[in-house]
């Protein structure tokens, strides 16, 4: 499992590509300030923008697909849910914080990342208003 990336994933290069041909600017990767480290960040606007993959962050639509590991089932059942509970403390923290957490499911990427990233540009709009 030490293969599995956690920056520049398909999913999240994909969404930041979209973002960008549909004219966001002023983000930033993965900053350090911000809790969690969000895969997109405007910080002008305070929004965190994750890209959660439907498999290691237990998709709701996709969660019945997707099969455990065979081995050592106590453990990743373990895993899974300690990844679902810190994404739930991360966005406590943000909003505590004054920012506003999006969360971009891979599903959603790979069916239309377009209207995902108008979906983030309108989201956008509002704050700057």
């Amino acid at each position: 499992m030490k293969a599995n990336k956690s920056a520049g994933t398909k999913p999240e290069l994909a969404l930041r590509r979209a973002l960008w041909q549909a004219g966001a600017r002023g983000y930033r990767l993965h900053p350090k300030a911000v809790p969690g480290r969000p895969d997109v960040a405007f910080p002008g606007a305070k929004l965190a923008v994750f890209v959660h993959g439907c498999y290691w962050h237990q998709c709701p639509r996709c969660a019945g697909k997707k099969a455990y590991p065979r081995a050592n089932q106590e453990f990743w059942r373990a895993k899974f849910a300690e990844n679902a509970t810190r994404d739930e403390r991360v966005k406590t923290l943000l909003e505590k914080m004054g920012w506003q957490s999006l969360v971009v499911w891979e599903c959603e990427v790979k069916e239309n990342v377009g209207e995902r990233a108008a979906q983030i540009l309108a989201e956008l709009g509002k704050k700057r208003r």
